[in-house]
């Protein structure tokens, strides 16, 4: 009877155990934000020691003072995000496509938790932004496509992408001038946007509270042809101020 109690009890320990590991292995340190501080940067002037590098059809290196996105298989958008995790955050990068289609999608991926849990904050050459959420594998878009002058076009162009996240809230920038957002009004309908937001409004801002912190990066996108290829550079990471205004 003894010896059954103790196997119970180390039965019993090791389920703990086993459910504290696996708490522990989610858990991740999140970076305070102090307002105006900076919080992290990279200038990719030697290899990152704490961003992902892969090699492949898809790959992300480092060259020549830059973090190089390249995308060689059609509908697919490869990222390499840095270690640090972050909830509150002005988040800043430099980037410009340096070959490929014009038809293309490149920005940055932020509070990214894992491959199916993230937000991204995308621009194209041909002179468009999105925004685009995944949850628990689910992507929409949150924003459409929308056509913008502020966007730098054209292979070798380019262009600052700024994003501040506040809590539950976060606005977007393009070479340092605030975009707007076609919301839809149903929260669960389809971002529509042709000569004007169909069917939902224009928003200065982005309220959306699915995912609450993660990592930040940047992201390669292309759509029907591949060979797409984009430059990263400078990624800072500020603490947001208390009250932020459009000029930052």
């Amino acid at each position: 009877m003894r010896n059954l109690l103790i196997l119970a009890v180390l039965a019993a320990i090791l389920i703990v155990v086993n459910a504290l590991s696996g708490i522990a292995a989610e858990w991740h340190y999140v970076v305070p934000a102090t307002a105006g501080a900076v919080l992290y940067a990279e200038t990719f002037d030697a290899a990152p020691a704490d961003w992902e590098l892969y090699e492949g059809r898809l790959a992300a290196q480092a060259e020549d003072g830059a973090l190089h996105i390249m995308v060689d298989v059609p509908q697919r958008s490869p990222y390499s995000t840095a270690n640090p995790h972050f909830a509150d955050f002005d988040l800043r990068v430099q980037a410009k496509a340096v070959s490929g289609p014009l038809n293309n999608g490149f920005g940055v991926i932020f509070r990214e938790q894992d491959p199916e849990n993230y937000y991204l904050f995308l621009i194209s050459s041909d002179g468009w932004y999105q925004v685009k959420r995944s949850v628990d594998g689910d992507q929409v878009e949150v924003s459409t496509w929308i056509e913008s002058p502020l966007v730098n076009q054209g292979l070798d162009a380019e262009n600052s992408l700024r994003v501040v996240a506040q809590g539950d809230t976060f606005r977007f920038y393009i070479n340092d001038e605030p975009v707007e957002l076609c919301i839809p009004d149903d929260p669960s309908g389809i971002s529509t946007y042709v000569n004007g937001c169909i069917g939902g409004q224009m928003y200065g801002e982005l309220v959306d509270s699915a995912i609450p912190s993660g990592q930040i990066g940047v992201v390669a996108l292309a759509l029907d042809e591949p060979g797409v290829e984009v430059a990263f550079d400078n990624v800072l990471v500020f603490g947001p101020a208390a009250t932020e205004t459009d000029d930052g």
